[in-house]
């Protein structure tokens, strides 16, 4: 590592070499990196210095170990705007990924007094309830649930099939356009029936984002949560200071 790196800590400059050569696809998903031990060697640093440089890799994202066998370069997660609002399927298209969606299920069912509180209608009201599993590349990604009045979208369920955008039937059949959301964030264990659905392991945490979506006038009309992968997305902002 060259003289311009010299007031830079040695597990930072590995640290970035390894990211900026998967950026750049030198390393690839799936590549095995060299042993701690080689990377000692070839980069003329410690041990230790190598196995902090990996650790943070791995803490970031970029590599995964596999006990007994080594690091490999993990999937890149893909990266989704926590503040602005656009449905799932036209982020993976800006993403220059292909979206899918498989149905899971559409039923009837009555409003509780949480999610009546939340859309500002009556307890024990009709709502439709739309839960679908989306998909990046033919990858699941999340498993997502959609609760709206069904005053708002009556007969809606005929329209609801395998990778047909949910806003767009909104939009084009009841003329109902969301423009914003309150959103919500935590992480929490997936149930059984989401680790089958996203294909993870059972220690896995994934995200889950809760949504208010309203349309013109700030009429609330839908309640979603999605459960997402934590190893595929990684969400982000930006923060402007208030000077």
């Amino acid at each position: 590592m060259g003289k311009e790196w010299d007031t830079v800590p040695f597990y930072k400059q590995l640290k970035d070499k390894i990211a900026a050569d998967i950026a750049s696809g030198q390393l690839k998903q799936g590549d095995k990196l060299p042993s701690e031990r080689d990377l000692a060697d070839q980069f003329q640093i410690s041990r230790m210095t190598a196995r902090n440089a990996i650790a943070i890799l791995e803490r970031e994202g970029f590599v995964e170990r596999r006990i007994g066998v080594g690091t490999f370069i993990a999937r890149q997660r893909i990266e989704m705007d926590f503040v602005t609002f656009n449905s799932f399927t036209k982020t993976m298209l800006e993403k220059g990924l292909v979206p899918g969606t498989k149905k899971l299920h559409v039923r009837k069912d009555k409003a509780q007094a949480a999610l009546a509180t939340q859309l500002g209608i009556e307890e024990g009201e009709e709502i439709i309830v739309i839960r679908r599993l989306r998909m990046a590349n033919a990858q699941p990604m999340c498993v997502e649930e959609s609760l709206i009045p069904y005053r708002f979208c009556p007969g809606i369920e005929a329209y609801i099939a395998d990778d047909v955008s949910l806003y767009r039937i909104l939009e084009e059949q009841y003329g109902i356009v969301l423009i914003g959301a309150d959103q919500y964030m935590q992480v929490v264990m997936p149930d059984e029936e989401e680790r089958k659905l996203l294909k993870i392991k059972k220690e896995l945490p994934c995200l889950l984002l809760e949504a208010i979506a309203y349309e013109q006038g700030g009429r609330a009309i839908e309640y979603s949560r999605s459960t997402t992968r934590s190893d595929r997305v990684k969400f982000y902002t930006r923060l402007n200071l208030d000077q």
